[in-house]
């Protein structure tokens, strides 16, 4: 076992397959790949997101990002109070909450999963005027202890988890809007983009008048409040290119069966591991949910001294991690209340106050016992029995003998 490395290539199709080149050929025949209004090319993906998630409305954007800053500012985001979010996400969604007016405050992550926790943001209630939970590397958070732990709006972050569920219920359902990113790495894309879902009419119009055409707007606005937006909006560019709309929408009919390939893949890899007797740990989702696949977190279950250093060995090994996300909380950006207010200036009189490593424990544990794998989305029993022997391998030299 010592010598045990991967050999086999990642298994992997095209990306955008014959449906999808299909659709953008049928799309440059007709001529029309910009939609003012509601077209039959984003009519067709928000239809689709919307019964993907069993919410009433979705709504596209250019990107994930957009539909973030378009989701808090609907839900009434304030420059008074903050936004509780993860420091375990990708930057954009600490952005987002800049670009909707208000800042972040960080809540540290449970001890058994990625996402953030319901008891850190309790405690951070009385601060924040919403919630920001991403379901990180695809793990639905826990939204119905979230819901429980404050009145607060939560918006969901489900840029990482298209089609999974919670409990039997769809991420992007739970909270009062729920956001998609379709950025070519996501398990849905259309190169770029984004999807926002709710069941709110309020939620659906307010985030609308943010980003959309006003052709759009006259079209479907209905609430008194906003009618005066009708012809301006916030004038934002952010809508979606119909190319990207077509694309994705083929996407999303792959989707189940490549959703099944990967849990497929992933039971391979536990059942090995565990003839290995690994020191890894999974976290628990529940056995009405089901996960997005954009990464597979694992926890080392013995101390690791080098991150680092244990990732160049597996890469060395052949075992396909991809890097963490940075400690945003200690960027630049984030300790720099000045840095940061040359892009947003409502920061200058806010109560933004930069993190300290010490208010986010656990989040700091898992980006030293943390490790996130890819796993292919075509049956691979072969591969992942290479992977799971080689990461077992990793582990046994680096960790147990150390």
């Amino acid at each position: 076992m010592n010598d045990t490395a991967v050999t086999l290539p990642f298994p992997r199709e095209p990306k955008y397959g014959q449906a999808e080149k299909d659709a953008v050929l049928k799309l440059l025949d007709d001529g029309h790949l910009s939609e003012i209004n509601l077209g039959p090319a984003t009519n067709a993906l928000e239809a689709a997101f919307a019964r993907l998630t069993s919410t009433r409305h979705a709504l596209s954007f250019n990107s994930g990002t957009a539909s973030l800053h378009a989701a808090l500012h609907a839900v009434g985001a304030s420059p008074e109070a903050g936004v509780a979010v993860s420091p375990m996400t990708w930057v954009s969604a600490i952005t987002a909450v800049f670009q909707a007016g208000s800042y972040p405050v960080f809540c540290d992550i449970e001890l058994d999963s990625p996402n953030i926790a319901a008891t850190a943001v309790a405690g951070a209630a009385d601060a924040c005027s919403a919630v920001l939970a991403t379901h990180t590397w695809g793990i639905p958070a826990r939204m119905d202890q979230l819901a429980a732990a404050t009145e607060l709006p939560i918006v969901e972050d489900c840029s990482h988890a298209h089609g999974a569920l919670y409990q039997g219920r769809a991420v992007g359902s739970w909270g009062a809007a729920g956001c998609f990113s379709l950025q070519e790495s996501k398990a849905v894309s259309g190169g770029e983009g984004g999807v926002l879902t709710t069941m709110d009419r309020q939620v659906y119009e307010r985030a609308l008048t943010l980003g959309h055409h006003p052709v759009r707007l006259a079209a479907e606005l209905t609430l008194p409040d906003l009618l005066p937006f009708a012809t301006t909006g916030a004038a934002y560019k952010y809508r979606m290119p119909a190319l990207s709309a077509v694309i994705a929408r083929q996407q999303l009919r792959s989707l189940p069966d490549r959703m099944l390939a990967a849990e497929q893949n992933l039971a391979t890899l536990r059942k090995v591991l565990e003839e290995y007797d690994a020191p890894v740990t999974w976290p628990s989702i529940g056995e009405l949910s089901v996960r997005g696949w954009y990464g597979t977190p694992l926890t080392i279950g013995v101390r690791v001294p080098d991150p680092a250093e244990l990732s160049r060995r597996f890469k060395a090994a052949g075992v396909p991690v991809r890097s963490l996300y940075e400690d945003w909380t200690q960027a630049p950006l984030l300790q720099r209340p000045d840095l940061a207010a040359r892009f947003w200036p409502h920061l200058a009189r806010s109560p933004y106050r930069p993190p300290t490593r010490e208010e986010l424990p656990n989040f700091h544990k898992a980006m030293r016992q943390m490790i996130v794998l890819k796993v292919p989305q075509i049956p691979a029993p072969d591969y992942m029995e290479q992977v799971a022997e080689a990461l077992a391998a990793v582990l046994v030299r680096t960790l147990v003998t150390a």
